[in-house]
């Protein structure tokens, strides 16, 4: 392998084909195909080490979210842009691993734009996708690794808890999932500060969750207010997440921001500067010219550290890793953890996709009571193979239905979404449980509601009036009152008694 030496005095940075940075190695990247690159020159032992001590957290980026669509391989990121600058007649030439904010850039640009359109345009791109994007290998190679317990997610989609919802739980909905938000709610907050509970794993959307409003982070301005959001404690994440991120050896995959706002997201993990932090860093990309920059940083600034950057895309290096992992720990191959003791797919939420923030915090409720709660994760399509499969397990699997109302429901027509078909079914299964079983339990989620009164949706209540015999339960927010905790979890009891 050809080495070359460091940064001359003129401060040009030298080129290389590995960092494996011990303060004594070349510190940057090669974009020079001629020089060999040998990936077993990185430090997987240390790396192994630390996964099997629980010392690492994974920053997961878009580089990861890689698989077959339509025919191609594509990431999401690339995927959702191209199809975003379609709908707004634009080109789509733009800059790999930053398409999506280069699209919404060039979308704000045109006429009569307005600053928090793209949002709605993107969230309704991703869940409108049919097919559905499919999981990730690389998600799913990585949620494998079982001593790998938080993660945090740079993309606003879901796609990391799914992976790993289907590789440790059957695809039971276990996985806990937060996001940071810089106006996040009272319900949010609360929800952040319980500590992770062993054995389920935790993902934490650094970036912002998927939604309609401007509540994730397109583009760079967004990104970069997001950290400040940290930094300055306009609102505070979990302390126990910021401990995580500071203790913890960063595995950084896939990950691609400007170099400057790079360096500030390491600062921001750090409880002190990084020339004088004594921490390893991990770091797989598809080469780009930050890599460099950063690597060159690291060397004069960060001598302190210790900075190994895999010479290859972050897919091959987590098929690399998975493979060494394997091998290190072959009982671990193959094999998915039990689902909750419920059974899976007992406990079924319905709901409207604007609700998904409180679904979100209402499921994890449940799921903190023991119940086998699970919800569909896609925007489902009219008449899709999905929607009947989980139609037929409304039919004859789930043993309780949570039917989530709130004023978006009662104001969507009647003929759009599956949500209203799902109901349908759970109205007649209903008719078929016996006391002291209770199989439909409504929701109301609004924020600003004080009591559980279906008076508060007449149409819905007008087009299912079944509901009214129903005992209503309270979660603004998604944050269920101890009522309605009490009454969920009785009925986690008597499912879990009744006969099978």
């Amino acid at each position: 392998m050809r080495r070359l030496q460091a940064p001359d005095r003129l401060g040009r940075p030298p080129v290389s084909a590995s960092i494996r940075l011990r303060r004594v190695k070349s510190p940057v990247m090669s974009d020079d195909p001629a020089i060999a690159i040998d990936p077993d020159d990185f430090a997987w032992d240390d790396l192994l080490d630390a996964i099997a001590e629980g010392k690492v957290l994974p920053v997961v980026g878009h580089e990861l979210l890689e698989a077959e669509y339509d025919g191609r391989r594509t990431t999401l990121q690339r995927l959702v842009a191209q199809k975003l600058a379609a709908s707004q007649g634009l080109p789509a030439d733009f800059r790999q691993h930053f398409e999506l904010s280069e699209a919404v850039a060039a979308t704000l640009e045109l006429p009569r734009t307005r600053p928090d359109d793209p949002y709605p345009q993107v969230a309704r791109i991703i869940r409108n996708l049919n097919p559905p994007f499919p999981p990730p290998l690389a998600l799913a190679q990585l949620a494998a690794i079982r001593p790998l317990d938080l993660f945090v997610s740079t993309t606003p989609d879901d796609l990391m808890a799914q992976a790993l919802d289907t590789q440790r739980f059957r695809g039971a909905a276990v996985t806990r999932r937060l996001a940071y938000s810089v106006k996040q709610s009272t319900a949010a907050l609360a929800e952040g500060l319980q500590e992770p509970r062993d054995g389920v794993p935790v993902v934490f959307n650094l970036l912002g969750r998927l939604s309609t409003l401007p509540e994730y982070a397109l583009h760079d301005e967004d990104a970069l207010e997001f950290i400040h959001g940290l930094i300055s404690r306009d609102a505070t994440p979990p302390e126990w997440l910021l401990s995580r991120l500071r203790d913890r050896v960063l595995l950084i995959i896939g990950l691609h921001l400007p170099d400057w706002l790079e360096r500030f997201v390491l600062r921001s993990a750090s409880s002190g500067r990084l020339r004088k932090a004594d921490r390893s860093y991990f770091i797989a990309r598809a080469f780009e010219p930050s890599a460099s920059a950063l690597a060159l940083f690291f060397h004069r600034f960060g001598k302190g550290s210790r900075l190994n950057v895999y010479p290859g895309n972050a897919v091959d290096f987590v098929a690399e890793l998975s493979r060494r992992w394997t091998a290190r720990c072959p009982e671990a191959a193959g094999g998915v953890a039990a689902p909750p003791p419920a059974g899976r797919g007992s406990i079924f939420i319905s709901y409207d996709w604007q609700n998904r923030g409180a679904v979100d915090r209402l499921h994890q409720a449940i799921v903190d009571l023991g119940g086998d709660a699970w919800f569909d994760r896609v925007n489902l399509v009219p008449g899709s193979d999905w929607e009947r499969e989980i139609r037929a397990q409304i039919r004859h699997g789930v043993q309780l239905f949570v039917a989530v109302l709130s004023d978006q429901t009662e104001n969507k027509p009647n003929s759009e979404g599956v949500v209203f078909a799902e109901w349908a079914e759970a109205v007649a299964r209903a008719s078929r449980v016996i006391a002291p079983r209770s199989f439909i339990v409504p929701v109301v989620v609004d924020a600003d509601a004080t009591e559980a009164n279906p008076a508060r949706y007449p149409k819905l209540m007008r087009a299912f009036p079944e509901f009214e015999r129903f005992t209503f339960g309270l979660a603004p927010g998604g944050v269920p009152t101890p009522g309605l905790l009490a009454a969920v979890e009785r009925q986690i009891e008597l499912i879990r008694s009744a006969p099978r």
